[in-house]
């Protein structure tokens, strides 16, 4: 007698759900112009661990874990301006992206046509994003966990401070109080929601202490 085969398949979930003042939030992060073109955009990356988001200027970075389903390891880059107008129309409701088939892989732009991304609010209204040419960087390798106490001082660029209290304040509306953790000599992280889902990484300025201003002596 001969055994009937049955083939299983996995299908993997394309669709990503995120809420307008998280995509908001890391988008602040992403270059305003910069030869390096595919930082003027947000990244959607997937792995073993999940999909993120990820946008970097190049000195700040931040990264919002989307969910933790498992899928193989693919990037795209969107550009800024489509899901800025998305943002501004659904500013309480979620947005779905839908990644394309075959999203696994880099982007190779001899082998490979732009992908796109569908996006659709709650609301019905659709969106179809083009990716963006470029590799993006490891950013991984920022995020690597090191909590050594260094004896050396670090100091931050205030505009980037700036940026970080900005995108907790579109996630929370205010209701979060962001705090700046030193890494030592190396990048500064912030975490920038209640759930801890979303953080950001600034690179610090290494110095000393008589590097900094010295104290006024004009008396008040």
């Amino acid at each position: 007698m001969e055994h009937a085969t049955i083939e299983t398949t996995t299908t993997i979930d394309n669709d990503l759900m995120i809420m307008p003042g998280h995509l908001a939030a890391v988008a602040l992060f992403a270059a305003k112009k910069d030869i390096r073109h595919y930082l003027v955009g947000v990244c959607i990356d997937t792995g073993p661990a999940g999909a993120f988001l990820v946008a970097t200027c190049g000195h700040a970075m931040a990264v919002h874990q989307i969910d933790n389903v498992a899928r193989p390891a693919g990037q795209l880059i969107m550009p800024l301006v489509p899901l800025a107008s998305m943002v501004k129309a659904n500013r309480r409701v979620g947005i779905k992206l839908t990644l394309p088939a075959g999203f696994a892989g880099t982007y190779n732009n001899n082998t490979r046509a732009k992908r796109q991304v569908t996006l659709e609010s709650l609301k019905g209204e659709i969106a179809i994003v083009f990716e963006m040419d470029g590799i993006f960087p490891d950013w991984r390798r920022v995020t690597r966990y090191d909590d050594a106490p260094y004896p050396n001082q670090v100091f931050f660029n205030p505009h980037y401070l700036v940026r970080v209290a900005d995108a907790a304040d579109l996630i929370s509306e205010r209701k979060f109080a962001v705090q700046v953790r030193p890494g030592g000599t190396g990048v500064g992280f912030a975490t920038l929601d209640h759930e801890g889902k979303t953080v950001a990484y600034i690179m610090p300025i290494r110095g000393t202490i008589d590097d900094l201003p010295s104290k006024p002596t004009m008396t008040y």
